[in-house]
């Protein structure tokens, strides 16, 4: 979930220190890391360096505009988690982060520009030769549901770890068991990707175009997935938020505790980035 990788990015910066650069401390975990980027379009030490200077651009930019606006959503959270009884905790703190994401998200139509503009024919192939082989290897897993459940798994520990530390026994069969339960929607999930593969290589030719597309689907993603899997997406992430107030029912003190510590934490620190120069 892309809310959840946000989570993990902001997480990640905050409890970041000095060393390198703004980018590398925002995007060490984050889905679009530079090898990644690099690893898709193959791109060169200029191209990489470049690409690097303009996120790191639009990083420190919504870092001026919009850390501290992202502290007190963390603060509010925080709050929530405070008042007994409450069992929405954890699916309102995922809706409040979803909408940072939103928010944030058009902060990278600069660099996403600046990209598309360098790219070369032969890198825009080598782009759409991997992403159509991702597409193959998805298709081929459909038939064994537990591998691309592996991969859910994992994630969905990763990103809950964050919030409250080590999983007990219980809450990681928990996570088992909802993706058992619940299937992600794979197959609109690829459909949905070869679509926008299509629309991105029929712009390709027409600069203006592809700069127009790929900032919109930077900028505004779920306005470019097809009707199917916006709709399958959006009710498995309901699902997904009562699995979130059911796990944290199962939290225990020491959980609900290093998760209010680790909040108001990493709240101080977007707040001391924030003010920067």
């Amino acid at each position: 979930m892309k809310t959840l990788i946000f989570l993990l990015l902001l997480f990640t910066l905050s409890g970041c220190g000095s060393q390198g650069t703004f980018l590398d401390d925002f995007l060490v975990l984050g889905g679009s890391h530079m090898a990644q980027i690099d690893e898709y379009f193959d791109l060169n030490n200029k191209q990489h360096e470049q690409l690097e200077k303009n996120i790191d651009s639009d990083l420190n930019r919504l870092r001026k505009e919009r850390f501290d606006k992202i502290a007190k959503t963390l603060r509010q959270i925080e709050q929530s988690a405070q008042k007994a009884g409450n069992k929405a905790v954890m699916s309102s703190a995922y809706k409040d982060l979803q909408k940072q994401y939103v928010e944030a998200s058009p902060y990278f139509k600069g660099s996403t520009q600046k990209l598309i503009d360098s790219l070369k024919e032969p890198q825009i192939d080598t782009f759409k030769s991997k992403v159509e082989k991702e597409i193959s290897e998805t298709k081929a897993s459909l038939g064994t549901p537990s591998v691309l459940n592996e991969e859910l798994i994992a994630r969905y520990k990763k990103g809950l770890e964050y919030w409250v530390g080590d999983l007990n026994t219980s809450q990681e069969k928990s996570i088992v068991q909802f993706t058992q339960d619940h299937p992600y929607p794979w197959s609109e999930k690829i459909k949905n990707k070869q679509d926008i593969l299509n629309r991105f290589m029929t712009v390709r030719h027409n600069p203006e175009k592809l700069r127009r597309f790929a900032e919109e689907f930077i900028a505004d993603y779920p306005s470019v997935r097809t009707p199917e899997y916006a709709a399958a997406i959006t009710s498995y992430e309901k699902e997904f938020q009562n699995f979130l107030d059911l796990f944290w029912v199962s939290m225990t003190p020491q959980q609900k505790t290093r998760l209010q510590e680790y909040l108001i934490g990493r709240a101080d620190k977007l707040e001391h980035l924030a003010k920067r120069p």
